[in-house]
């Protein structure tokens, strides 16, 4: 089967990049599954070359991983992982709180946009659909995040919401779980807006912690 690339001014092997990305977080490929150049190459109609660029691409984002004698395979998620990451996460999402904290004007605007975001979560949840819902999840944090005002800071957090993406996708299907993360993401939009910034601190803590934990629990089952 031919897997057709888009956006046509991209180099090829950023569109075979972008295509694997997608099968990977949309579950169409699995944790720990192999991935052959051969194979790849001829489902996308490429040559090798690009093929390999792209699992180079994935392998820095932490999607895939090289095993002995040159094997590439989807990541299985590790506990040692889910650590890191929400380390990372608190850092960068405490200090965009501080920052609109002291910054009511663009509070007002990142405000504005999260409740774009929070809509978008809405309709996920009524159509109970889950990548939708991943999307939106990360859309918000990513406009959290943007009040750092910081490019580089803002692409290394799509790749670790790629992982979180990856790694939580069965967690999002709990409907209870859903449901309680877009109360909490509704009441911290609030508690900016009224510029109460320990209380939304407090909230993103306990936020990320009942993540961590939820996505913990789900890969030691």
């Amino acid at each position: 089967m031919v897997v057709y690339l888009e956006h046509a001014f991209d180099p090829l092997w950023v569109k075979v990049a972008n295509a694997l990305r997608d099968q990977i977080l949309q579950g169409h490929i699995k944790h720990g599954e192999l991935l052959s150049e051969n194979k790849l190459a001829s489902e996308f109609d490429v040559s090798r070359t690009p093929v390999r660029e792209a699992l180079r691409l994935l392998m820095e984002e932490g999607l895939v991983e090289m095993l002995a004698g040159r094997k590439v395979r989807v990541i299985i998620p590790r506990l040692e992982d889910i650590t890191e990451i929400y380390q990372i996460r608190w850092i960068l999402e405490s200090a965009a709180l501080h920052e609109l904290g002291q910054n009511p004007v663009l509070a007002k605007k990142v405000s504005g946009e999260l409740r774009v975001c929070l809509e978008q979560a809405r309709q996920a949840l009524d159509n109970k659909n889950v990548m939708q819902l991943a999307t939106a999840n990360e859309k918000f944090h990513g406009v959290l995040i943007s009040a750092l005002r910081n490019q580089r800071i803002s692409a290394q957090f799509k790749t670790i919401h790629n992982l979180i993406t990856l790694y939580r996708r069965q967690t999002l299907e709990s409907d209870s779980w859903a449901v309680t993360g877009d109360e909490e993401h509704i009441q911290l939009v609030q508690f900016i807006e009224q510029g109460a910034i320990d209380q939304a601190l407090d909230l993103l803590k306990r936020h990320l912690c009942e993540a961590k934990k939820v996505l913990r629990e789900y890969l030691e089952q």
